[in-house]
C-alpha cells in the first residue's frame, strides 16, 4: 500500500450513462497508470446483500461508505480510480442528486489531498445497446436486458449527455474507441494536467 508519496494523489472517476464502458475503461486506464481501482458494484453489492436495492437506508449506507473509502484511501497516498453510473436527473433516494454527489465528492476527495480528473464517458444510444448485451456485465449483476435499456435510452428525462460541473471534467465520446485508446487519451490529458 502507498503511504509516502512526496506528490499529491489523484483520484480519476470516470462516469456515464449505463452500458458506456466506464469499468472496462477503468481497468485498461488500471493497466496503464496502475492505480486502484473500485468500481460502483464493489460497494452497491456488499450493501444490497442486506438493504433491498433503492431504499432510503440502502442508498444512505452507499453514499456514506463510498465517501469515506475514497476520503480514506486519499488521505494514505493511494491514487484512485472510481466509476460512477450517471444521469443529470437522478435523483437518490436521500435526496442526492448525481451532480451533487459528483460536486461533493470532488469536495470531500479535494479536501483529503487529490488531484481530481472526472471522465465524462458517451457514446451514440446503438452502441450502448450492444454493449449492455456484453459478457463482462454479467459478472458483477449488472443490467443486460436490451428492452430495459431501450426504455432508458428513450426517456426523454434521462439527460446523460449533460455533464456534472466540476472543476477538470474531460468528455470523451467512446463510441469508436477501444478501451486502451480512451485509457491512452486520459494518461495524457493527465500529463498535461498534472
Amino acid at each position: 500500500m502507498e503511504t509516502e508519496n512526496k506528490e499529491k494523489p489523484i483520484a480519476i472517476i470516470i462516469y456515464g450513462m449505463v452500458a458506456v464502458g466506464k469499468l472496462t475503461v477503468a481497468k485498461a486506464l488500471q493497466k496503464e497508470l496502475g492505480y486502484k481501482l473500485t468500481h460502483n458494484h464493489l460497494i452497491n453489492d456488499l450493501v444490497w446483500s442486506i438493504f433491498d436495492r433503492g431504499t432510503l437506508e440502502g442508498n444512505s449506507l452507499i453514499e456514506r461508505l463510498r465517501y469515506e473509502l475514497y476520503e480514506e484511501a486519499i488521505k494514505r497516498g493511494v491514487s484512485i480510480i472510481i466509476t460512477h453510473c450517471y444521469s443529470h436527473d437522478y435523483i437518490s433516494p436521500t435526496g442526492l442528486s448525481d451532480p451533487d454527489y459528483l460536486k461533493t465528492l470532488e469536495e470531500k476527495l479535494g479536501g483529503a489531498g487529490a488531484r481530481t480528473l472526472f471522465v465524462h464517458l458517451q457514446a451514440e444510444n446503438q452502441a450502448l445497446l450492444e454493449r449492455v448485451q456484453g459478457e463482462s456485465r454479467h459478472e458483477h449483476r449488472k443490467l443486460t436486458d436490451v428492452s430495459k435499456m431501450a426504455e432508458y435510452l428513450e426517456d426523454k428525462s434521462l439527460d446523460v449527455r449533460t455533464s456534472a460541473s466540476v472543476k477538470n471534467n474531460l468528455v470523451i465520446d467512446n463510441t469508436n474507441l477501444a478501451a486502451e485508446d480512451v485509457a491512452r487519451i486520459i494518461s495524457q490529458h493527465l500529463q498535461k494536467q498534472f
